[in-house]
C-alpha cells in the first residue's frame, strides 16, 4: 500500500511527502457499476479510503463530472491507520440511458488526484421490486430463498436468455409471470445451498435478456447466515483465583427454535459445567465453577451438545488462571 521514507538532514528529522501515485493505493476500488436502473431511486456506494503508511493523509475535495451525482466524505484527514468512506450518490432523474460520471478526489498530501468511476443505465422501460434480493437470516447447514420480479413495458417480444450468479452456492432460476402488448414480468428466484459458514454473503445475479437496451442486468444478493446455537460470552475468561478457593461465572447458551442440552462435555476437577435441567426452550443457562488445586494457567473447551440438529452444539474456550496466597 502507501511506502513512506523518514530522512534525516543535519540533525533534523524531515518527513518526505509520498511519492506520486501513492494515493491510488488508499482506494480498494476505484469504480462501481449499477448496471441497469430504473428512474427515480438514487443510486449510492461507498468508496473505502484507508491510509495504511505512517503519515497524515489529507483529502483536500471531491468534485465530480456531472451535476447527477454528489460525492461526500465526512472527513479530510486520515491518521495512519484510519479509513473512512467516499459516499456516491447518482440521481436517476438527472440522466437517462448510460452514464458515467467521474470522481476528482484530490489529496494535499500526498498531492495528487484520483479519479473514480460511478456508472449507470437508465432505463425508463425497466423496473425491479427491489434494488437487492435479500435472502434474510438461513441457518448454517440450511437453504435459503429470495426473489425480486422485473418489468419490461413497451416490448413484447423481451426475454431473460440466461440467469446466474458468481458462486456455486446460489443458483438463480427465472419465472415468466405476465406477458402481453404493454409490458412482460418475470420472477428470479435465487436459492442458497447449504456449505456457507456464519456471517453476511452477497453475490450478484446476473441475467442476460434479448434487448438491445439492457443485455446484461446484475442484482445484488444478500443473506446472513445464522448459528442455531450460540453461546454469550462466545468465550470465558476467569479472574485469577486463589488456589483452594472458587469462582463461578454464567454463559447463556440461546438457539434459533426451542432445544434440549443433552450434555456439557470437557469439564473436569478442576472446571465444573453445570446445564441448567433437561428442559426444551430456547435459553439455558451453564454455569462454570472454577476451584483450583495448584498454581497455574489452563486453556479448555466446554462443549455444549443439544438435540438441535447435526450443527446444535457449541465450544466455549475457558482460560483459567491460578496463583498462591
Amino acid at each position: 500500500m502507501l511506502k513512506n521514507c523518514l530522512p534525516l538532514m543535519i540533525g533534523l528529522a524531515v518527513v518526505a511527502p509520498l511519492s506520486a501515485g501513492e494515493a491510488e493505493k488508499f482506494f480498494s476500488e476505484r469504480a462501481r457499476d449499477f448496471g441497469t436502473v430504473p428512474f427515480g431511486p438514487a443510486q449510492v456506494h461507498h468508496f473505502k479510503i484507508t491510509n495504511t503508511s505512517n503519515q497524515v493523509a489529507r483529502i483536500a475535495s471531491a468534485r465530480v463530472s456531472c451535476g447527477c451525482t454528489t460525492a461526500t466524505i465526512p472527513v479530510n484527514t486520515l491518521k495512519p491507520g484510519e479509513s473512512t468512506f467516499l459516499t456516491a450518490s447518482m440521481d436517476t432523474k438527472r440522466f437517462i440511458g448510460q452514464k458515467e460520471v467521474i470522481i476528482y478526489v484530490t489529496f494535499s498530501n500526498p498531492a495528487e488526484e484520483v479519479t473514480l468511476s460511478v456508472k449507470a443505465n437508465r432505463n425508463d422501460s425497466f423496473s425491479k421490486s427491489a434494488e437487492v434480493v435479500s435472502m434474510g437470516q438461513a441457518r448454517k447447514g440450511g437453504e435459503a430463498v429470495g426473489s425480486v420480479q422485473v418489468t419490461m413495458r413497451n416490448d413484447p417480444n423481451f426475454t431473460i436468455t440466461g440467469a446466474t450468479t458468481n458462486t456455486d452456492y446460489v443458483t438463480v432460476a427465472p419465472k415468466e409471470l405476465k406477458r402481453d402488448r404493454f409490458e412482460v414480468v418475470y420472477e428470479l428466484t435465487a436459492t442458497m445451498k447449504p456449505g456457507l459458514d456464519v456471517g453476511v454473503w452477497t453475490t450478484d445475479m446476473v441475467f442476460t435478456t434479448t434487448s438491445p437496451s439492457l443485455s446484461t442486468v446484475r442484482i445484488p444478493v444478500m443473506v446472513e447466515i445464522v448459528a442455531p446455537i450460540t453461546a454469550t460470552p462466545a468465550q470465558v475468561q476467569f479472574p485469577a483465583v486463589k488456589v483452594g478457593d472458587s469462582k463461578e461465572l454464567i454463559v447463556v447458551v440461546k438457539g434459533d427454535k426451542p432445544f434440549k442440552i443433552v450434555e456439557v462435555q470437557g469439564g473436569d476437577g478442576l472446571i465444573k459445567a453445570v446445564a441448567d435441567g433437561n428442559q426444551s426452550k430456547q435459553a439455558h443457562v451453564v454455569r462454570l465453577v472454577f476451584q483450583p488445586s495448584a498454581a497455574g494457567e489452563t486453556l479448555k473447551n466446554i462443549v455444549v451438545v443439544t438435540d438441535n440438529g447435526t450443527e446444535g452444539k457449541v465450544t466455549i474456550p475457558v482460560r483459567t488462571t491460578a496463583k498462591m496466597d
